[in-house]
């Protein structure tokens, strides 16, 4: 899932790129547009900005400038389900979207958003690390831009505490995004995250609210060992079309949801992700997942509409 335009990594890190050649074209027009930062000072800002963060957090998707990648953006659904819903004016009557961006990151997905036109009041954000809020207000430079009040941090999506962040936006949010976070989790407490996603998902709207976003998948469905920020190996799960509608079925058929859920409708992809030159530079492709292969970029949406 790296990019060409990265230099090789390191025999010591073989997941840390020590520099870019090139930013992405379409990381590079929200920097020069939204951010304000010039294009000639965008690549040092970036990779200064990303080796703070892998101090702390050296993941994978900070070394390899992974993060740098608008995930939402690229969904099949964006355009008509998510953005142009967050740009257009309501109708009388009407439920007023709100979007809420599960397991942010630095923001990178919401602030493409605003950078496509989604109307800012409709936006939120939650992680369960609070330094990522505060690096990507740095990554961006758009502290005098964005609410910080609709930065929820901690998130905890397997809390039940009264004291949640995300309590906030119970029954609220009619547009839920999460990428590359259920595959972190076990399958167990996957279920735990997808109820948690039906709580937060407005209920009176009269027709169908989204669960939407990627994770990493398989044709091999099934639990695998990954290693923890901490190097220690626990129980993790990636799915395909199958196990994946299974889970949602499961957790919206259990007691606490089957009599207040009126339809579920589940939808995914495996697709290869794929890197090409294009005219204004490196850009990413998805094209279905040729059969043999293990692994792929699952993509999916979750329509639910409650009694």
């Amino acid at each position: 899932m790296t990019s060409t335009n990265q230099t090789e990594p390191s025999a010591s890190r073989p997941q840390f790129y020590e520099t870019l050649e090139a930013l992405p074209s379409t990381l590079s027009d929200v920097l020069t547009t939204y951010s304000g930062i010039p294009k000639d000072a965008q690549l040092h800002h970036v990779v200064k900005l990303r080796n703070e963060a892998y101090t702390y957090f050296p993941y994978p998707c900070i070394g390899t400038f992974r993060f740098l990648e608008f995930d939402l953006a690229s969904h099949y659904a964006y355009r008509e389900h998510v953005l142009s819903p967050l740009k257009t004016p309501c109708s009388d009557g009407a439920a007023e979207p709100l979007f809420l961006d599960l397991g942010t990151c630095l923001g990178q997905d919401l602030r493409r958003l605003v950078y496509d036109g989604a109307l800012i009041h409709r936006l939120w954000a939650s992680d369960i690390e609070p330094k990522f809020i505060e690096l990507g207000f740095k990554m961006f430079n758009d502290a005098d831009k964005l609410p910080a009040d609709h930065f929820l941090c901690p998130g905890n999506l397997l809390s039940n505490s009264p004291d949640d962040k995300l309590r906030v936006l119970d029954n609220r949010v009619t547009i839920l995004h999460l990428s590359a976070v259920f595959h972190l989790f076990s399958l167990d407490d996957q279920k735990a995250v997808a109820d948690r996603c039906l709580r937060l998902l407005r209920k009176d709207t009269g027709g169908p609210v989204l669960v939407l976003g990627g994770q990493v998948g398989s044709q091999n469905p099934g639990p695998y060992e990954r290693r923890n920020a901490s190097q220690d190996y626990t129980h993790k799960y990636r799915h395909d079309e199958r196990t994946w509608k299974e889970l949602w079925d499961n957790v919206c058929g259990s007691d606490a949801w089957k009599d207040k859920i009126k339809k579920l409708e589940v939808k995914s992809k495996l697709l290869k992700r794929n890197k090409v030159k294009g005219e204004s530079g490196e850009v990413t492709v998805f094209t279905q997942l040729e059969s043999g292969s293990d692994l792929g970029w699952q993509m999916y949406e979750v329509w639910v509409t409650f009694s």
